[in-house]
């Protein structure tokens, strides 16, 4: 089990709706959010890249190449609960050509307020619910 819980990534008019991993392994100076081309095509921000995208290749251990592509405060992002609604949260976008799955960097997660109670059973809460509600993932 793991963290996951339902993202309204919205820009310039348009929004979408994903359900997204906390990964606190994936450590950033920023708050940003990894995601298929598809997630970023439904933004208008894919194929066509705005000004001020930063492209990466990326050679992976079986020799093939992946890109990763970081749109810089390309988003707001809230976290949607049937409770709440918690953001936004102005966020970078990384569009990576073979991901499958959303996923939450450390500083977005923090500044979403997301606290892990238990990777493993995939628990968690806002911070200012701590000790009071216990909320389980997608």
């Amino acid at each position: 089990m793991a963290i996951r819980l339902k993202l309204r990534l919205a820009r310039e008019g348009k929004s979408v709706e994903v359900v997204a991993l906390v990964n606190s392994g994936y450590e950033t100076l920023e708050p940003e959010v990894l995601v298929p081309p598809d997630v970023a095509r439904s933004l208008s921000l894919y194929p066509h890249l705005p000004q001020g995208a930063l492209v990466k290749e990326y050679r992976l251990a079986d020799g093939s190449a992946s890109k990763l592509i970081k749109i810089p405060r390309a988003v707001s992002v809230h976290a949607v609960e049937e409770d709440r609604v918690v953001g936004p949260v102005e966020s970078s976008l990384v569009v990576a050509e073979r991901a499958d799955e959303v996923l939450i960097s450390d500083k977005l997660a923090g500044r979403l307020g997301i606290v892990a109670l238990d990777f493993g059973e995939g628990l968690w809460c806002f911070r200012d619910e701590l000790g009071r509600v216990t909320r389980r993932s997608r």
